[in-house]
């Protein structure tokens, strides 16, 4: 079954099903941050490749030890703050102001990681969600910089995150240019 089918008949075995619609969204690299930024700002999200997906899918659950990286953060050690602690890493534009997000941006290129070799998953987090999240803020107030976390933009799911707590998805594909 294509994965744009999977997502449309979104539901979990253990629990109700889930009525996701997938948003497919098409851009090129250079232009991932104007698409992207605007759909996400005001959101909580968490960004799984597409293979990833299928399991997360399968179980219903979106699984800590599964996501020892960011999809979109190059060289993540997996003695980051929230993966030692077995929580489910999230991106959070609820807050942030432009000028934090930017400089997450040009420090983390949390946007721009993203490649060619597959679409990846953007699962939007439900609102009704957010007072239970560990936020960077509480982070950088326990470790300061002696673990690996994104400043402004992370936050974290504390345990493995079930995935009716997500309303939305966005699969993400870039066109490749032409040369």
């Amino acid at each position: 079954m294509p994965f744009a089918d999977l997502l449309s008949k979104l539901s979990v075995s253990s629990g109700p099903t889930l009525n996701i619609t997938a948003k497919k969204i098409e851009c090129e690299h250079s232009e991932i941050e104007q698409v992207m930024l605007p759909l996400l700002r005001g959101r909580v999200f968490h960004v799984t490749k597409e293979e990833n997906f299928e399991g997360i899918r399968r179980s219903g659950w979106i699984v800590s030890n599964q996501q020892a990286r960011l999809a979109f953060t190059p060289r993540q050690p997996e003695s980051s703050y929230g993966c030692k602690r077995g929580w489910v890493s999230l991106y959070d534009l609820s807050d942030p102001t432009d000028g934090e997000i930017k400089e997450a941006l040009i420090r983390h290129w949390f946007l721009r990681t993203i490649r060619h070799e597959s679409p990846h998953v953007y699962l939007i987090v439900a609102e009704s969600t957010w007072s239970s999240l560990i936020s960077c803020k509480r982070a950088s107030r326990e470790v300061g910089g002696k673990e690996f976390f994104i400043p402004f933009v992370e936050a974290w799911y504390p345990g493995d995150m079930p995935l009716e707590l997500v309303t939305e998805s966005l699969v993400v594909t870039l066109r490749r240019t032409p040369r």
